[in-house]
């Protein structure tokens, strides 16, 4: 997608906000653009004056074709900008998915059948159009069933899925071999963890990506009181995010009853759910065997605390981790805030599994 078309959708993207429409990207995505755009057209007599006349012209045309003019100048000396809304509004995709987008049909539409391609002629009329849409989606529905229902007839496992009920963890095929099946997951049974494997169980300075610096060094302590359960913390600042405020924090609870820390996480998770106005949920990968993740902002408070805060709580096996990352800042890093935020939760939850798989 070139600087100019980027521009368009970025423009696009606020304008539906501002209008109360649909973004097409998704909520939170949406609202990431939306505050990006809007922050960096802010940030320049012509902008400013190109977001105005888009707000208060109700995002006509015009104004939009006005105010994507400024933005393509911006992208195109910002290689990162490029690269932060690229990653949200470049074409249409969805993981495991399909997705069908009328806009961007030219021609026929070709569907690959095994060896051999089935060809659906792209008609006329808008009544022809949606014909053509339902047809493809029946056919990949019977390919989808045909793979993965074969699938499970032929080779699926009657015992229900144990990676819940029994705690279970489960490794990601980066993580270490495969199991003699040939599948690219392996569950490994919770544990107890020491104070000292708790406290491994956090990623050390040496474990996190280039950039970071040690606001708290790793600790491994007993809980208080007696419930059979050690913890680990850490902190760590980027001096290079959000003018040096941008922190993560780390903390991780093993205890020696699995039930301790599947009820813990599912107080928790009610508690977010049911008593927490301040936290919303958003949607971010999974994480161990079960996680969730919630967004909040804190005003009023100091300089480095005030802003948008990313919460990813997880429980794997007999682990529960809960991390911290913010304030994101504005600018281009607020779309990068999530995945960055994923990347370093799979760091801790990619130990905890090691540090269970180990006799």
């Amino acid at each position: 997608m070139g600087a100019g078309e980027l521009a368009a959708a970025a423009v696009g993207v606020l304008s539906a906000v501002l209008t109360g429409t649909a973004t097409g990207v998704g909520e939170q995505a949406g609202a990431a653009v939306a505050q990006v755009v809007r922050d960096r057209l802010g940030a320049s007599d012509r902008g400013r004056a190109a977001l105005t006349e888009l707000e208060g012209a109700e995002a006509s045309p015009e104004a939009q074709a006005g105010a994507a003019a400024v933005l393509t100048e911006e992208i195109e000396a910002d290689p990162r900008l490029r690269h932060a809304l690229t990653v949200h509004l470049d074409a249409p995709r969805a993981a495991g998915g399909v997705f069908i987008d009328r806009s961007r049909v030219r021609g026929d539409i070709p569907v690959l059948v095994g060896s051999g391609t089935i060809n659906f002629r792209k008609p006329t009329s808008a009544a022809g159009m949606v014909a053509l849409v339902l047809a493809v989606l029946v056919v990949l529905s019977v390919m989808v069933l045909a793979v993965h229902g074969g699938s499970s007839i032929l080779g699926a496992d009657d015992s229900p899925d144990s990676s819940h009920g029994s705690g279970s963890a489960t490794v990601g095929s980066d993580d270490g071999p495969a199991s003699s099946s040939g599948s690219k997951e392996r569950t490994v049974a919770p544990r107890a963890l020491t104070v000292a494997e708790t406290k491994d169980v956090v990623p050390a300075l040496e474990d996190m990506p280039s950039g970071w610096a040690v606001g708290s060094a790793r600790n491994g302590f007993p809980v208080e009181g007696d419930t059979g359960c050690n913890a680990g913390t850490a902190n760590y600042d980027n001096p290079e995010e959000n003018s040096g405020h941008l922190t993560v924090t780390y903390r991780v609870t093993a205890c020696r009853d699995v039930r301790t820390v599947t009820d813990g996480y599912a107080e928790e998770l009610k508690r977010v759910g049911t008593s927490d106005p301040e936290e919303t949920r958003i949607a971010m990968p999974k994480c161990g065997d079960e996680s969730f993740a919630t967004s909040y902002t804190v005003t009023g408070g100091t300089r480095d605390r005030n802003g948008t805060h990313v919460e990813i709580r997880a429980r794997v096996g007999a682990v529960f981790i809960d991390m911290n990352y913010g304030p994101t800042g504005d600018g281009a890093h607020r779309l990068d805030s999530l995945e960055r935020a994923g990347e370093l939760m799979r760091l801790v939850c990619d130990r905890a599994v090691a540090s269970q798989s180990t006799p």
